[in-house]
């Protein structure tokens, strides 16, 4: 008999492989992502959720604790893998649970019943195998939480990859998971739009070795059009650190030409199409922060929500003084100035040493100075 141990998670203990691995048809448990699952247990108590699929279950962790910790809440647990099954079976007995489990591939699933309010799915590696189905099925209004782990695609740094997973021109930059992020969420739009649908973000936020985004579908023409004005090009200058969005009509036109060079000279890259609106909306931040206890939960919050105040991608205060052979000064110090100056200035939760700035590269270059 396959050697098992137990682990423990807020009220519930679950039995996993000992000898767990992060691949294969062995179900594992990962211990980093108890944050993705408070937060989406959160978002269900929030919302109050009547009908949740964990479309991606793994050994069961999310949906034992997500029926235990919230109230009148139908869960339907799904997995592929008939060894996972077996570990799924064995929690919800011993946890002793009311879930519905589901043995099935996740697309034919959605295809048979899409008929959910909040719908989770947590996959290793990339979610895109999955989108589509979700956007097609999913009713109007239906929470969407998507996870996504193949940050070394979406940040820019396998630039083939991208453009074949994610549609996307991509590129190394200062602010790569920012891009990533926001790269995942254009994503989503696109799809959406596909099948005549928008989206509302609720809350996205990175930690460690993951993406995870939340949003509602908006099943009308009127809110698909409404979110593709959200979808834009970032010029991106590699030598002075310059950024900007640049709106789809302007590609090609002379306002285009005039502005593909930085304040260094320097030609921009294109990168995108990538998302440029809000990636949270601060009132679902304020209500996730009575719901979560961890003090790095609680932090994440905080500073999501202060970044929705500036949409450009933040600057990496360590290579920005690198490049331009500055001292650094200290984060506080520099958004205070900035502040004194009149302009826009927070951290962010993407990079300790990151600053988000409304100016351009110039004005946070004389503030520096």
């Amino acid at each position: 008999m396959q050697p098992i141990i137990k682990i423990k998670e807020g009220d519930i203990e679950i039995s996993i492989p000992e000898n767990e691995k992060l691949s294969g048809k062995i179900p594992f448990f990962n211990p980093v992502m108890k944050f993705n699952r408070d937060f989406t247990i959160a978002i269900a108590k929030i919302f109050k959720v009547r009908r949740f699929l964990d479309g991606l279950s793994a050994c069961g962790a999310l949906s034992i604790r997500l029926k235990k910790e919230a109230e009148d809440i139908e869960v339907h647990s799904n997995e592929i893998s008939d060894e996972t099954i077996k570990f799924l079976r064995q929690n919800k007995e011993d946890n002793n649970v009311d879930i519905i489990i589901h043995n099935r591939d996740l697309n034919l699933l959605l295809n048979e019943d899409g008929n959910f309010d909040f719908i989770d799915i947590d996959p290793f590696g990339s979610p895109v195998r999955f989108l589509s189905n979700v956007l097609l099925n999913a009713r109007h209004n239906t929470i969407i939480g998507i996870t996504a782990t193949d940050l070394g695609t979406l940040c820019g740094r396998f630039g083939d990859a991208c453009i074949r997973r994610y549609g996307t021109f991509s590129s190394k930059t200062g602010f790569d998971k920012e891009f990533g992020l926001r790269n995942l969420i254009g994503y989503v739009a696109r799809e959406a739009a596909k099948y005549e649908v928008g989206i509302e973000i609720l809350f996205s936020y990175y930690f460690v070795h993951y993406f995870k985004v939340y949003f509602r579908i908006k099943r009308s023409r009127r809110c698909a059009d409404e979110t593709l004005r959200n979808l834009n090009f970032l010029l991106y200058c590699d030598i002075s650190m310059s950024r900007k969005y640049i709106a789809f009509a302007d590609i090609g036109t002379e306002n285009f030409c005039e502005q593909q060079r930085g304040e260094c000279g320097n030609k921009f890259k294109i990168l995108g199409p990538i998302w440029s609106g809000k990636f949270a909306d601060e009132n679902v931040c304020n209500l996730l922060s009575n719901e979560v206890k961890e003090k790095t939960e609680q932090k994440i919050l905080t500073l999501v929500k202060e970044e929705q105040e500036i949409l450009v991608p933040y600057y990496d205060l360590h290579k920005f003084c690198k490049i331009n052979r500055l001292q650094i000064k200290g984060t506080d110090e520099i958004i205070k100035i900035a502040r004194e100056n009149g302009l826009k200035s927070t951290r962010t939760h993407f990079d300790g040493t990151g600053l988000r700035f409304n100016g351009n590269a110039d004005e946070l270059l004389k503030i520096l100075k």
